[in-house]
């Protein structure tokens, strides 16, 4: 009779022992091969694979959506016996009322019914992963394996966001590096070095809006004792801009050398920039040369901000010229300007838009209008002061405003040759 009773509820509780045991021995075995492959640095895709596939053959899962938030958008990384496309709202309704874990009942919205938990995984107070599980075997130790799927879950899940993260880590620091080494490019193109002598004043003013930018000036000494200064504004921003421009300063310099005529010599970088864009990018271009023989400016404004000539009495914007650099291979016509110096004190001042973009407290701008105002009260300073007074009016006028663009202002003071 004793070995009967004994039988009857020893047994019973020995054999749902031993199966505890063999079950929280699988799932430690689990918890270790998905803590090695973590260290180990698997994929993304293969800790998916071992998550998925330890929650049907082990857990007994037959259902699964597994979805996961990258670069701000929800995708679904796994789906078993579930078609993500068919339900492009479910994410809509998992993100506008769950953030814990919870069961699918009665009155879970219609689109959830096909699962029977819910398991969000969180940073902080923002979810990071879903994880929908359906089909899901009942057993006596169920209260157990949804504790241990709400572990590995967020294990895994947690793993595969620092993954995330990391790489984005990589990305930007990459990004820095590309940053800082297109900035270090940009810096030696652009001239440090401009003259200050007894008949000629160059000064730059250059503010770049994001480290590096598209705006671009130079000077050029000429073996006949003359010079060329030029300022050229690169559609675009950032790196592609500044590699632009440097392409742009390379070709300016090997046309030097090649067409002593204005004309020619804008119609060649207009046609090397249109082989290298594919008419994609545009250059607005001015470029003014000094010829020391007869005192006398000729110029060429290829569709940039006219720049402004000051003398004494006169105040002229500097207009001829042709269309924008880059849009089409063959300019139809190229007309070059052309001012006799005589002998009078004249000041240049060339300017990219960023410097008309600026705008005060009142949203006015600082258009042309302003700049030449300026100019002509301040046409009797050096072009360094003038520089000074001028990068002190446009402080003064945004008050709180940021810089929208890059700025690009080049001075240029020629004074009579006996002066």
């Amino acid at each position: 009779m004793e070995d009967n009773t004994l039988s009857k509820y020893v047994y019973p509780q020995i054999e749902q022992l031993e199966n505890e045991l063999e079950n929280k021995q699988v799932q430690l075995n689990f918890l270790m091969r998905i803590t090695q492959a973590i260290n180990a640095n698997m994929s993304s895709e293969e800790l998916f694979e071992m998550y998925s596939h330890f929650l049907l053959a082990e857990l007994g899962v037959k259902r699964l959506a597994m979805y996961f938030k990258e670069h701000g958008d929800w995708i679904c990384r796994k789906a078993i016996d579930f078609s993500p496309e068919k339900h492009p709202n479910l994410i809509n309704i998992l993100t506008a009322r769950y953030s814990d874990f919870s069961r699918v009942g009665e009155l879970s919205h219609s689109e959830l019914k096909q699962f029977e938990m819910i398991i969000p995984v969180m940073h902080k107070d923002d979810p990071i992963a879903y994880i929908l599980i359906g089909r899901f075997e009942q057993s006596e130790d169920e209260y157990d394996r949804i504790k241990f799927i709400i572990t590995i879950t967020n294990v895994v899940s947690v793993a595969i966001e620092n993954k995330r993260l990391f790489k984005q880590q990589l990305e930007q620091e990459s990004y820095r590096r590309e940053m800082e080494l297109a900035k270090q490019v940009q810096q030696m193109l652009i001239p440090t070095i401009l003259p200050d002598e007894k008949n000629i004043e160059i000064s730059a003013i250059y503010r770049p809006h994001s480290n590096i930018g598209g705006d671009y000036f130079d000077y050029c000494k000429l073996e006949d004792g003359g010079f060329i200064i030029c300022l050229a504004d690169v559609s675009g921003k950032g790196i592609p801009a500044a590699l632009l421009m440097a392409n742009f300063q390379a070709t300016l310099r090997s046309a030097l050398m090649i067409h002593q005529k204005l004309d020619d010599l804008v119609r060649y970088i207009n046609k090397t920039l249109v082989s290298i864009t594919k008419s994609e990018r545009i250059v607005t271009f001015f470029i003014l040369q000094y010829d020391p023989s007869n005192h006398t400016i000729r110029y060429v404004n290829a569709g940039h901000n006219p720049p402004l000539m000051v003398r004494k009495q006169e105040s002229r914007s500097l207009t001829q010229g042709c269309t924008i650099l880059g849009a089409v291979e063959e300019l139809d016509e190229v007309e070059v300007g052309k001012i006799p110096l005589n002998n009078e004190e004249t000041l240049f001042v060339l300017y990219t838009d960023g410097l008309i973009d600026l705008k005060n407290n009142e949203g006015n701008y600082f258009d042309d209008h302003m700049i030449k105002e300026f100019a002509f009260r301040h046409r009797a300073e050096n072009a360094r002061v003038f520089n000074e007074n001028l990068v002190e009016a446009m402080e003064e006028f945004k008050g709180k405003q940021e810089f929208p663009d890059d700025i690009a202002v080049l001075t240029c003071k020629i004074k009579p040759k006996d002066s």
